[in-house]
This record gives C-alpha cells, structure tokens and sequence, in this order.
C-alpha cells in the first residue's frame, strides 16, 4: 500500500531520465536528502548530526553495497565489444551518468552547507563577535589564489560607519535629505563587511584572476557564515565604487570595491520558510559539455 502511495509523489529533484528514473526506489535519494537537509537545519544543528545520521543510514548502505556489488558482477560479463560502444555512444552524447554518485550531500558538512545557503535579506540584530570573524578569515584565506598573492581584505563596518556609510551612498547619488532624514540602507543589519579587491602586479597574474580570487574569498565567506549559523546577504549596487563611496573606504586607486556582507542572526520565520521549501537545486546538465 505504501509503495504505490509513495510512487505517486511529486518529486521536488530536477528530472531524471528514463533509465535513471527505472533505477530509483520510488522514495528517491533526492526527497530523503531534503527531508534530512530540513530536519537537521530547523534543529539549528551543524557538523554532529552527520556523523549520527551516518549511524543511522548504516544499514541502508549496506544493502546498498550489495547490490552495487551485484550490478557490478553483472557487468563484467559483459564483452569487451559491449564495453567499447557503450562508452563511444556516451562520449556522444556529453557526459555520462551511467554510475550512480557516491556523494552524499547530507553526510558531508561541506556539501550540507553549499547545497543549503540562501542568502537572507533581513537578518536579526545579533552578530558574530570580531574573534569570530578573525577566525573566520583564517579559514577563507585557503581560496584558490594563483602565487598566493591575497588580492583581498574586509573592512568592518559596525554602529555609526553605518550612517557614515549611508551618507556616503548619497552623496554618490546627488541626494539631499530632509534634516533629521537618513539613508537607512546600511542599517539592515548590525553587521556590515566590505569586500576590496586588491590586486598586486604580477605578470604571470592577470588583474582580472586577482578578482576571482577576491569574489571566490567572498563566496567562501558566506557559505562559512552560514555553516556557523549565521545568515548573509551580499550586496553591491552601482555606487559601490563612486568617489564618494571609495573615499570612506580608503580605497587606492588599483583596487576595488564588491561590494558589502550584511550579517546578522537567521530569523526563525525564514526557518519555518526552509521546512515547507520545495525549491529543487538546478539541473547540473545545464553546467555540463564535454570536448
């Protein structure tokens, strides 16, 4: 009974093709992986529950193993002709997704927290303290960085550079407030990090790397807050590298500006917004070629 109920799910997972979709259980590895990622999540629980939830799916993984060692004894009957075409026709028609992935984006924390950040647009007043985010740059600063030049820093923007801030933004735009008015932007969260890229000359490292290498510590950045627990939105804007804003920063005249990291506590109503989510991650076919 339950089996025919389950079959007539919905999915929530990106479409498979039809040989996958002939290999799957009718609960498939994607649904038990979101429910997991949502219960653990809405738990506020980070690296332990891997290690518990791989306790706990031990015994699937065996079954698993067994019959991934059946299919594979099937396999190797086959003649080596079979092989040869088979792996022509998948050179073909792109990548091949014949074997089934071995990553479980649920067991590994890393994984966890790249397949679950979302980018908050209103965080709560509480923030990471400034031990915090030393250690936090720390970690970040393992970025892919050609000669290891560290093309980047952060500049922290707490209190009343908030306003500074916003003063700033506006006399960029031409705007003139009201007495007593001001640019509530930069007061959406507590916390502020403004991201600089900081290029060095070097010839064997275009400037344009030096950014990607800057825009990649930022990426590690986030996914670093959120794996602590904490929520981050990222923003730029066309001002971001106007006079007046490049001035407040202190920025020389080679680097620049990517904008800033507006962090603060996950609100529970965004919690409660994740534990009802049906949002599927991408296709990675859309991503995927092959020469």
């Amino acid at each position: 009974m339950s089996k025919h109920k389950n079959s007539k799910r919905k999915s929530d997972c990106p479409s498979k093709k039809k040989s996958q979709a002939k290999r799957k259980s009718p609960e498939s590895a994607c649904d038990v992986t979101k429910d997991r990622v949502r219960a653990h999540f809405l738990d506020g629980e980070t690296g332990p529950w891997a290690k518990r939830l791989a306790e706990q799916a031990s015994a699937a993984d065996e079954v698993a193993a067994a019959e991934s060692e059946a299919a594979a004894t099937a396999d190797s009957a086959a003649t080596a002709e079979t092989a040869a075409a088979q792996a022509l026709s998948a050179r073909r028609r792109g990548p091949d997704y014949s074997v089934p992935s071995s990553i479980d984006i649920v067991a590994d924390p890393v994984l966890h927290a790249i397949s679950t950040r979302r980018s908050i647009s209103k965080v709560e007043s509480e923030t990471p303290n400034d031990s915090d985010l030393r250690e936090i740059i720390r970690t970040i600063s393992s970025v892919a960085d050609h000669k290891g030049l560290r093309p980047w820093r952060f500049i922290i923007i707490r209190g009343d550079d908030r306003h500074r801030l916003g003063a700033a933004l506006d006399e960029a735009a031409g705007v003139t407030r009201k007495p007593g008015e001001i640019n509530e932007k930069p007061l959406r969260a507590e916390l502020l990090l403004a991201l600089v890229a900081s290029p060095s000359s070097n010839p064997k490292v275009p400037e344009w790397e030096q950014h990607a290498t800057a825009a990649g510590a930022g990426h590690l950045l986030e996914l670093a807050l959120w794996q602590a627990g904490w929520g981050v939105m990222w923003r730029s804007g066309t001002l971001a590298n106007e006079p007046a804003v490049r001035r407040l920063h202190r920025l020389e005249a080679d680097e620049l500006l990517m904008g800033w990291f507006y962090i603060g506590a996950v609100p529970e109503r965004f919690r409660e917004r994740m534990a009802h989510s049906t949002r599927p991650l991408p296709d990675p076919d859309q991503f995927l070629d092959t020469l």
